[in-house]
């Protein structure tokens, strides 16, 4: 007796496992290329933002040094301090010490102004559970 069909179906079972893989495959790699090209957008922006807050914080630092006084500048003594929107939730955080020589930069950082909130939803095993030994 022959068996006839016992090694084309083995390969038509073959073939279709390799075909859903690749299209599993490709799917993974669509999904991925999106996600990748949502963050390199959204790290463009973030860049953007930052260059524009330390343009506005500069003029306001030539401001500072012409003698004038910026909308939202604090000053206490010789010591002014101000902070510029960078996109997100943070903010470029400014100290300048004015003096004869011109004014001087204390601080230039970009700072973290969102709210935080601490996750304590944690469901951890309790061992009352278990019954002893």
């Amino acid at each position: 007796m022959k068996r006839s069909g016992s090694i084309s179906g083995g390969i038509s079972l073959v073939m279709i496992f390799c075909v859903l893989c690749m299209t599993v495959f490709a799917a993974l790699t669509m999904v991925t290329a999106q996600r990748e090209h949502d963050m390199a957008r959204l790290t463009a922006q973030r860049a953007e933002e930052a260059n524009e807050a330390d343009r506005i914080a500069a003029e306001t630092v030539a401001a500072l040094a012409r003698g004038e006084r910026p909308q939202g500048v604090t000053l206490a003594g010789d010591e002014a301090s101000f902070t510029v929107p960078a996109g997100g939730e943070t903010v470029l955080s400014v100290q300048v010490k004015l003096g004869e020589d011109g004014p001087e930069i204390r601080q230039w950082k970009t700072v973290y102004n969102g709210d935080w909130q601490a996750e304590d939803s944690l469901d951890l095993w309790d061992a009352s559970d278990v019954a002893a030994p």
